[in-house]
């Protein structure tokens, strides 16, 4: 149809359904074969692994110096391999701060370029009765500097590090306003910035050194700080009992492959008694190696039991920088600090999951932000729409 001045009009209705389950059916019922072999599997290449686990469990020595030179491999420390930390006993009173946060990435085909990071944050105080400390705190980069790095736009992985510096950087605030040895900073994911890998060795550097520098003022507060990774899909442990059982051979186990290559380590230590962890290991990632140890933060890991007795077991993975990991008092704070926090929700810490909430853009506030930005560019004198594609994907999916 055409408008009253012969421009065509077009009305998009969504009718229907998009995806067609009926042609899936057949499709899914292999899948559920196929897993369910899979699992069987799986079944006995955890008892492998637990088996080279005891063998090798005093090999720890031996094996650092192999474990360092081979590709994605566990590094172990003084503890036995199979080492099992019960639950420690805590102080009656301690904090736990955590951080996260979400992004709305560039658009290219939206009325105007930018992008902006929400961080919300918790600070939970045990055995205080004081009410947790929730906030929420906005960065919107919108000026040339901020939205293009070395000729790129920032977005996707970019902007991803700018989002974990905040995080950080907001989790260094709290530790120095609490001033307390007794203040647990939780990082929601891994310490190690792996999307800085693959980065030019001067940018690499230059971002490293500013998260560097927030844990470096979360240790002077007398802070500690982990990362808390949930439901993890690593897999170093099981390269390094690999490793263990062609004793110590890198050149072999580079040649030959690995049976555990595809088991998580997770699946490993599904045996840890509730509350529990696993022993220390160090970080096989490069980053953590060339940037971090350097400057002491070289990132150790556990694996760690968050339920209670009586509760099928549900495995984390914890990280923590060196001198965390080489003092016994603030290893085990960490340790006792997420059971704490996973036991109030009953398998992942409470303070993690407010910090995401408070950090969650709603596509209802992403549509009041959109209107905000477009009112205040018409009262600067600048009219501008979104893309025709923008436009058309809005109509389309108006529900």
């Amino acid at each position: 149809m055409e408008t009253g001045n012969g421009s065509p009009f077009y009305i998009l209705v969504r009718t229907g359904v998009t995806l067609e389950l009926s042609q899936l059916s057949e499709d899914v019922r292999t899948m559920a074969e196929v897993i369910a072999n899979r699992h069987q599997t799986t079944v006995d290449l955890v008892e492998l692994a637990r088996q080279w686990l005891a063998e090798h469990a005093g090999d720890g020595a031996p094996l650092r110096r192999a474990a360092r030179n081979a590709q994605k491999t566990a590094i172990p420390t003084e503890e036995p391999l199979d080492a099992v930390h019960p639950l420690p006993r805590m102080p009656e009173r301690f904090a736990v701060a955590a951080a996260d946060g979400s992004q709305i990435q560039p658009d290219r085909h939206g009325a105007v370029l930018y992008y902006l990071i929400n961080v919300g944050s918790l600070v939970y105080h045990h055995g205080s009765g004081k009410a947790p400390e929730a906030k929420s705190e906005s960065i919107l980069g919108y000026t040339e500097e901020d939205l293009y790095e070395q000729g790129m736009r920032v977005a996707g992985n970019l902007l991803d590090v700018r989002r974990d510096l905040a995080e950080l950087k907001r989790l260094a605030d709290v530790c120095e306003n609490e001033g307390s040895s007794s203040t647990v900073a939780l990082i929601d994911g891994s310490m190690v910035l792996w999307v800085l890998s693959d980065s030019p060795p001067g940018a690499r550097s230059r971002k490293a050194t500013a998260y560097l520098d927030q844990l470096d003022r979360i240790r002077c507060s007398g802070g500690i700080v982990g990362g808390f990774i949930s439901r993890p899909s690593y897999n170093e442990i099981a390269h390094l009992l690999y490793l263990a059982s062609l004793n110590g051979d890198t050149n072999r186990a580079e040649k030959h492959p690995n049976p555990l290559e595809r088991l998580p380590d997770r699946a490993i230590f599904a045996r840890l008694p509730p509350g529990a962890r696993s022993a220390l290991f160090v970080s096989s990632k490069k980053i953590s190696q060339t940037d971090y140890a350097p400057r002491g933060h070289e990132v150790h890991f556990f694996y760690l039991n968050v339920v209670e007795e009586g509760q099928d077991p549900i495995i984390a993975r914890v990280e923590v920088p060196a001198w965390v990991a080489r003092d016994t008092g603030k290893l085990d704070l960490v340790h006792g600090a997420v059971v704490a926090q996973a036991r109030i929700t009953g398998d992942y810490p409470y303070a993690l999951a407010r910090a995401d909430e408070l950090a969650y853009i709603s596509s209802r506030e992403r549509a009041a932000f959109e209107e905000m930005v477009m009112t205040a560019l018409l009262r600067a004198g600048v009219r501008s729409t979104p893309s025709p594609k923008a436009h058309y994907k809005r109509l389309t999916r108006m529900r």
